[in-house]
């Protein structure tokens, strides 16, 4: 018996597009697998700042007088140093720059660690400073803080100072001080006012223009456009 001639695609011979979509996979799974890790975790990862580079040091104190609000002060020290390290200085706040004498087997003596808490500035202080690499010390420290109802509604207002003290140059003090006042958000004001000033902080430090403010009465105009 004569066989018959198959007709049509061999059943066991895949098509070569599933073949091609076979070889694939592999990758496509991955790629999915190495998105999914990515995106876990969608928020930036914030590292303490680390002064590794080599050269004078500045060291950035949160400074609160009475004590109640010591975690606001050394997260705005905190924040200091990292956006002064991100404009080339090598800059560091108080805990790891104890943490690094510490290793070195200099540790801070609490007694001068809450005196430059609180502000204060002598001359051990200034020899133990020096000694260490630090050239510049900075306090920064919540002056005022005041919420006010307007015709447009509550206007939040943080004023920080930053007093510099340079040993480089015979302790020239300098002193810096930014107080914006911005439209409230339930929630939200102190945050939004403290970065603001803050952020006018490191660019009077770093002596940067200030950005150009759009006029208020062009901001309902510019919302009501469409972008696209």
């Amino acid at each position: 018996m004569t066989p018959r001639a198959r007709t049509g695609r061999d059943p066991w011979i895949p098509p070569r597009r599933a073949r091609v979509a076979a070889h694939l996979w592999p990758a496509l799974i991955a790629a999915l697998l190495a998105a999914g890790c990515t995106f876990t975790e969608p928020r930036p990862v914030y590292h303490a700042t680390i002064a590794t580079g080599v050269g004078p040091r500045t060291l950035v104190v949160g400074v609160d007088g009475e004590g109640a609000n010591r975690h606001v002060a050394e997260g705005l020290a905190r924040e200091l140093a990292f956006a002064l390290s991100q404009r080339g200085r090598i800059a560091i706040d108080l805990g790891p720059f104890r943490d690094s004498i510490a290793a070195l087997g200099r540790p801070l003596p609490d007694a001068m660690r809450d005196r430059l808490l609180t502000g204060v500035l002598d001359p051990p202080l200034v020899t133990l400073l020096h000694g260490e690499g630090v050239q510049t010390l900075i306090f920064v420290q919540v002056e005022i803080y005041d919420q006010v109802w307007g015709t447009g509604g509550k206007r939040t207002r943080v004023g920080l100072s930053a007093r510099g003290h340079d040993f480089a140059h015979g302790e020239v003090t300098w002193r810096v001080y930014a107080a914006p006042d911005i439209d409230d958000e339930p929630g939200r004001g102190f945050q939004l006012a403290t970065n603001a000033a803050l952020g006018a902080l490191v660019r009077a430090i770093s002596r940067e223009p200030e950005p150009v403010a759009v006029p208020t009465a062009i901001i309902p105009v510019l919302n009501k456009l469409k972008w696209w």
